[in-house]
């Protein structure tokens, strides 16, 4: 268990493998592997082996926009867990605040939600492949989406990406959730396009 980590809930009961390996889109087997414990534990709810699965990332302001990392206006460097939405504005923040973000979002989940889309269960979306094939640079979206209650108990269709970089090994650096309501506002076909793609990249299987 990484430092300062949450203790595992153990009433929060393991899920069998959602994800069959073989149909992982992505040619490494390490990142495949993170992006399956990643689903499972977000299909189980368990917010502290998310933050398990997640690394504090080092952003340095030098060569960033801070129309979009705002935290840079002020600030060289920033050190901490990155949160987005579709507006894809990024906010850093600090390991409490991180952790209770992880909290809201997998106890609000909803399956027993359903539109047009399916069910509000957490499927899949695909993964998102960034950046070119170098160290450093490359980074992959697990996109997912499911059915979410908002503070006013009404459940909307989310679209949500864990975001991995890879440091030793890979981990989750950024974290998004929309409605996709605010996602098609932004683009016009966000189960295709956003997160790099990573609709036209599915995990088949």
């Amino acid at each position: 268990m990484a430092a300062g980590s949450p203790p595992v809930d153990e009433s929060v009961p393991p899920v069998k493998t959602v994800l069959a390996p073989a149909g992982c889109p992505v040619r490494d087997e390490s990142l495949c592997g993170t992006a399956i414990e990643i689903v499972e534990a977000l299909v189980a709810g368990n917010a502290a082996a998310l933050y398990d699965l997640s690394r504090v990332d080092r952003i340095d302001c030098v060569d960033m926009n801070v129309e979009y990392v705002p935290g840079c206006a002020t600030a060289d460097v920033l050190e901490g867990h990155g949160l987005s939405d579709a507006s894809l504005i990024v906010d850093i923040v600090d390991d409490e605040a991180y952790r209770s973000w992880l909290t809201a979002v997998t106890t609000a989940l909803d399956p027993d939600f359903a539109d047009d889309q399916g069910s509000g269960a957490v499927e899949v979306i695909g993964i998102g492949t960034c950046g070119p094939d170098e160290p450093g640079r490359r980074t992959y979206h697990v996109a997912w989406t499911a059915g979410l209650e908002s503070d006013e108990n009404v459940s909307e269709r989310v679209l949500g990406s864990f975001e991995l970089t890879f440091v030793d090994d890979w981990r989750i650096a950024l974290s998004y959730v929309d409605t996709l309501a605010d996602w098609e506002a932004a683009q016009s076909d966000p189960f295709a396009d956003a997160f790099c793609e990573a609709g036209r990249s599915p995990w088949r299987g």
